[in-house]
């Protein structure tokens, strides 16, 4: 999904956590993606790179792999659902803002991505622990039986879910078990279907058919971003060793 840097992000930062032996310069291509560059802004210099420089994400990956080893989840916040982020207000608003982040589950720290014309210019923002995503096995179950609650009502009302959108291009890195990379690619691509389908009434023929359709759009919605969080953030199931900090990393220019 190449419209969500923090998506890019924290998949790239999982899988160094995890071991990679993959340069961090492959990883920054990685992230930076359709983008012309990827700038760090740090105001309260949290990373150690000085508050008024603005240094390129190849030159702030090392200090973010080596303050936190262990995981960064993935949060795609909405007004009402705040996607795990547990404050301070200042990173909220701003994560809500721009809808996604990028948190530190350890190291007190969240980037947010803000689009600079072709560029993207990550702020640095203070984090409380964030309240982590379930399991990928539970998020994609609920992800399923939304699907099909929805698909239930729909049909009952005889109304569409709207036109399918293009295919989001949406690649984990190999160092994610497959069974989660196929689960982030069908929540991707159920969350810009039900994104494009609200964006109108369908076939609907009466107020209460479009708000009953609506409903049952969202809740799929709602699932499918929280499905997309659990499967990025946990590089491997809870439970099992999620990352081994024992493991070198490599990050190399």
């Amino acid at each position: 999904m190449q419209t969500l840097p923090a998506l890019r992000l924290t998949a790239a930062l999982n899988a160094l956590a995890g071991g990679s032996v993959v340069s961090g310069e492959m990883w920054v291509r990685s992230v930076i993606g359709p983008e012309v560059a990827h700038h760090v802004v740090d105001p309260e210099n949290l990373l150690g790179l000085g508050g008024l420089h603005s240094p390129p994400l190849a030159e702030s990956l090392p200090q973010l792999v080596s303050l936190e080893p262990e995981l960064w989840m993935l949060s795609l916040p909405v007004p009402g659902a705040l996607g795990g982020l547990r404050g301070p207000k200042e990173l909220n608003v701003a994560a809500v803002e721009q809808g996604e982040a990028v948190v530190a589950v350890t190291a007190g720290l969240a980037l947010v991505p803000y689009r600079v014309g072709p560029a993207i210019q990550w702020r640095v923002f203070p984090a409380e622990q964030p309240l982590l995503p379930a399991s990928p096995y539970d998020a994609e179950r609920e992800l399923s039986e939304s699907v099909l609650r929805a698909a239930a009502t729909l049909q009952q009302l005889d109304v569409a879910g709207g036109a399918r959108p293009a295919d989001p291009d949406l690649r984990l890195p190999t160092a994610y078990p497959n069974r989660q990379r196929l689960a982030a690619d069908r929540a991707a691509r159920l969350l810009v279907a039900c994104e494009a389908a609200l964006t109108d009434d369908g076939a609907s023929l009466s107020s209460y058919e479009a708000d009953v359709r609506a409903r049952e759009l969202r809740a799929v919605r709602d699932a499918a971003r929280a499905s997309l969080c659990a499967a990025v953030t946990w590089r491997r199931t809870p439970g099992d060793a999620t990352v081994s900090t024992s493991k070198a990393l490599r990050v190399s220019e």
